[in-house]
């Protein structure tokens, strides 16, 4: 069975839809095609059950966008999943050459793409974790059991930075500014950390956070390892899959720390954690907040985080850790 997947989105995303690729393959012994943007090619291009990863880069489009028409039109599949339910995937989901179009039922679709003419899965709780939701579409292909499992691939080389052999990521950034953490509370927190469990923080983040690196490490008093902007994703994935725990917010990096089974605190805000969470992890929410969770993308008082102190972290990571040696 020759299988596309449309999933273009973020890294989080991604990463929620690879278990269900995984079982895709692991039951029909599929070959399976992947169209994803830039930032989670690397993992999606590595990744034991993808055949064949397809690049759209939005930037690129004069280029990019032939070049996926005809990535994606050289071999008849026998199932396309939109699993981005916006205008750019149906549409080329309609452009693939498929016996079989999938996507999502009606009340769970963006930009109205509903009005596509693809088989719908069953409505079902749209709060639901993405993963399960993603789910849904093995038990409509008829796959009886469907195994949690992500498979995210590893590198091979060493990383051209030195790590200490106990450290705590710290990652501090998000794609919206009203999902981060106050970097106030991520310089106590560090020092917290240094003192209570004798271990280094260390901070990681996108090139658009270096302006949260330079104000915690310069309210720290603790020695701290900056790779905020210095890390590709293959590396990040190495720094996380090592760290004896994470503390982050609502972010592709927290996704990636569950995935690969280490000890997290997710910080969550303004998003809900059932249906965005980790999978695996501890969540702090100040859920007695009239207003948590809003789902505003923006917000002129942001409460939701600062609430969260660095104690309620600790307390946390007091239940994960023993000292760190």
């Amino acid at each position: 069975m020759k299988i596309l997947l449309i999933k273009l989105g973020a890294l989080g995303d991604v990463i929620n839809t690879f278990p269900l690729a995984v079982n895709l393959k692991t039951h029909f012994n599929a070959e399976i095609d992947w169209l994803v943007a830039p930032l989670s090619y690397p993992l999606v291009a590595n990744h034991p059950c993808v055949d064949n990863a397809i690049l759209f880069d939005k930037k690129q489009l004069k280029t990019s966008l032939p070049y996926v028409l005809r990535e994606i039109r050289k071999k008849k599949y026998d199932v396309t999943l939109d699993l981005q339910r916006i205008l750019k995937s149906s549409l080329f989901t309609m452009a693939a050459r498929s016996a079989r179009r999938i996507g999502f039922n009606k009340e769970r679709c963006k930009e109205q793409t509903w009005l596509f003419p693809f088989e719908r899965i069953p409505p079902s709780d749209p709060k639901a974790h993405m993963l399960l939701q993603y789910f849904e579409f093995l038990a409509y292909m008829g796959v009886p059991n469907s195994d949690v499992s992500w498979m995210i691939p590893r590198m091979q080389n060493t990383l051209p930075f030195s790590l200490p052999k106990t450290y705590i990521v710290l990652n501090i950034g998000a794609s919206r500014a009203v999902k981060v953490w106050p970097p106030e509370h991520f310089a106590a927190l560090a020092d917290r950390i240094a003192n209570t469990f004798n271990c280094q923080s260390v901070l990681t983040g996108g090139p658009g956070d270096l302006h949260l690196a330079e104000t915690i490490r310069g309210n720290a008093t603790c020695n701290i390892i900056d790779l905020t902007g210095k890390t590709s994703i293959p590396q990040l994935v190495e720094v996380i899959a090592n760290a004896k725990c994470v503390i982050t917010g609502d972010t592709g990096a927290m996704h990636l720390a569950s995935a690969l089974g280490t000890d997290l605190v997710a910080l969550f805000g303004p998003t809900d954690p059932r249906r965005t969470g980790p999978f695996y992890g501890k969540v702090i929410q100040k859920t007695e907040l009239p207003c948590v969770p809003c789902n505003q993308r923006r917000c002129e008082a942001p409460q939701c985080m600062k609430a969260i102190t660095p104690d309620d972290v600790c307390f946390e990571l007091k239940s994960l850790l023993k000292e760190c040696v």
